[in-house]
């Protein structure tokens, strides 16, 4: 079995370090969701090593009871349900367009990558700016009264998963293989549209990626509460 040199282990403590050993709150101050998900109660495809990894975060989150912190953890939770995630075969074969064509064989591969451990409003929030949005401007969150509790997930977690430099980099490197740009922006906007930019490859450090993706969902808690409480006329945009 592969082990991590003493470099890179010191590394990946380096990474986890804002979660690892600090204060959290008890599993039975976590939301439901969470509480079924420690104990393997809920039907989700994730790893088991994530699993836990995420139950850490959330038990240090719910410590610090940050602003909507149960609604985060409540929302992101459910969205690791085997039921949310979208069906990549039947996709391929719906697809018409060269846009949607990339989008799809894209995201099926970053699936092939992180599967159900990446939450699935990833994955839904970047198919739906192929069926939603105004041509060059894209589907614009927080617009709609209601569809406001998705919205808030669906930010948060591309905000996450964006944020986390190496996961960033990795999935916009797939996209880039299918001539594909994906846009995440300020304003809470975000479009897929093709590009003739060359495409590149960006490698993910086996060893780190249970570290990135910890930070990933760490980072997704967080932007919960601070997108949903500054987003449209209360942030001006």
């Amino acid at each position: 079995m592969k082990t991590m040199s003493v470099t890179k282990a010191r590394e990946f403590d380096q990474i986890t370090q804002i979660l690892k050993g600090k204060p959290a709150a008890s599993l039975a101050l976590l939301p439901p969701v969470w509480q079924k998900l420690a104990t393997s109660q809920c039907d989700t495809g994730l790893s088991d090593k994530m699993r836990l990894l995420y139950v850490e975060a959330a038990r240090l989150f719910r410590f610090h009871d940050t602003s909507m912190c149960i609604e985060a953890l409540d929302a992101i939770g459910k969205d690791f349900k085997k039921s949310s995630y979208p069906d990549f075969d039947k996709l391929s074969v719906l697809a018409q367009t060269p846009l949607e064509r990339g989008t799809v064989a894209a995201l099926k591969d970053i699936f092939s990558e992180f599967g159900y451990d990446m939450p699935s409003s990833f994955y839904i929030a970047i198919l739906t700016t192929l069926t939603e949005g105004e041509g060059i401007v894209g589907l614009r969150l927080f617009k709609k009264k209601n569809a406001l509790m998705r919205d808030r997930v669906w930010d948060a977690v591309l905000h996450g998963s964006l944020l986390v430099t190496p996961i960033g980099l990795y999935i916009q490197s797939i996209f880039s293989r299918y001539g594909v740009r994906f846009e995440h922006l300020m304003d809470c906007g975000c479009k897929t549209h093709l590009t003739s930019d060359a495409s590149f490859t960006i490698a993910l450090d086996r060893d780190f990626k249970p570290a990135y993706m910890q930070n990933m969902v760490a980072a997704a808690f967080e932007q919960y509460g601070v997108n949903a409480m500054t987003s449209g006329a209360k942030r001006g945009f």
